[in-house]
């Protein structure tokens, strides 16, 4: 398993939203203040969103011990936030 910093989950998150939705683009992932999570911002439509994606799942995701389950239903949720909210 590669070691997780911003450039492996960036790479990660990216093909990952980008199954979800092929409009979606990810802009930027950073690191939160408590350094547990990553904040990902989203843009669809010249519209932008953010969430915050524990670093847990992004490890779990990688080590594939629960197939990306729980990554994909909270990049899921972050994207039809960001549908929902600008239609």
């Amino acid at each position: 398993m590669p070691r997780l910093t911003i450039d492996v989950a960036e790479e990660t998150l990216r093909k990952e939203v980008h199954k979800l939705d092929k409009r979606v683009q990810l802009v930027a992932v950073n690191e939160t203040k408590k350094k547990d999570a990553y904040r990902v911002t989203l843009l669809k439509d010249g519209r932008t969103g953010s969430a915050n994606i524990k670093k847990d799942l992004i490890r779990e995701y990688l080590a594939e011990e629960s197939k990306g389950n729980e990554l994909r239903r909270a990049l899921g949720k972050a994207v039809s936030h960001l549908s929902i909210k600008y239609r």
